[in-house]
C-alpha cells in the first residue's frame, strides 16, 4: 500500500477528515497531503486540517485539533452539551492565564482563568458531527455563568439555570464542591434555594 492509499484509508476511518499530525505520526510525508489537495482530492479546510468530500466543516473539531490549551465553554459549552437551542455565532473558550492566544482567529471569545482552576470539569463531548472535543461539563459551565453573570444575557442565564434545576442528570454535590473551588459558592446557595422554594 503506498502513501496516498494509506492516507485515504485513515481519512474513512476519521469520517472525512485528516491532520497533517496524524499523518505525520503514521510515519507518512506530509507531501503528500499537498499532492492531494493540488490534484482534487482533498481540501484544505484550516491549518493541518484537511477533508475529502465526505468529510464535514466540524469548526469546533478544526479548532479542537490546532490548539490543544482552550477549553469551550460558556455559550458553547452549554452548545455541545445540547443545553441551549442558540447556535453560538463565536466560539467561547477558557484558557489560564499567562498563554499566548496569538494564533487564535478573531472570531472567538477568550476567558482567563487562573491555572488552580483551568482544569476544573473538563470532559469530553462531541460535537454535531460526532467527534469529540474538551468541554467544561454542565456543572463547572453553571459555576462560570453564576460568576459572571452580568456579562451573560438574562434570558440565557434564566433558561440555563432552570433548565439545570429539572435536568434529571444534574449533580448539585459537584455544582457545591465547584462553586468553593471557584469561590462563588454563597451565590450558588442563593440561586439553587430560590429555584427549590
Amino acid at each position: 500500500m503506498n502513501y496516498i492509499e494509506k492516507i485515504r484509508e485513515k481519512i474513512k476511518q476519521f469520517g472525512g477528515i485528516i491532520t497533517s499530525k496524524e499523518v505525520k505520526n503514521s510515519g507518512i510525508p506530509t507531501v503528500y497531503l499537498t499532492r492531494m489537495v493540488e490534484n482534487g482530492e482533498l481540501t484544505r479546510a484550516s491549518r493541518g486540517i484537511y477533508i475529502d468530500s465526505n468529510g464535514d466543516y466540524d469548526e469546533y473539531y478544526f479548532f479542537h485539533s490546532r490548539f490543544s490549551v482552550p477549553i469551550f465553554s460558556y455559550v458553547s459549552a452549554l452548545y455541545l452539551h445540547k443545553f441551549t437551542d442558540i447556535i453560538p455565532n463565536e466560539m467561547e473558550i477558557t484558557v489560564y492565564r499567562g498563554y499566548n492566544p496569538h494564533r487564535i482567529s478573531e472570531n472567538v471569545i477568550i476567558h482567563y482563568v487562573t491555572k488552580d482552576i483551568y482544569d476544573l470539569g473538563v470532559t469530553e463531548c462531541k460535537t454535531v458531527f460526532g467527534n469529540l472535543v474538551k468541554v467544561y461539563d454542565l456543572e463547572r459551565t453553571l459555576c462560570d455563568l453564576i460568576k459572571n453573570r452580568n456579562e451573560v444575557e438574562t434570558e440565557l442565564f434564566s433558561k440555563t439555570i432552570n433548565r439545570y434545576a429539572r435536568f434529571q442528570n444534574k449533580d448539585l454535590n459537584k455544582l457545591y464542591e465547584y462553586s468553593k473551588k471557584i469561590k462563588i459558592y454563597e451565590q450558588v446557595k442563593e440561586l439553587m434555594e430560590v429555584i427549590y422554594e
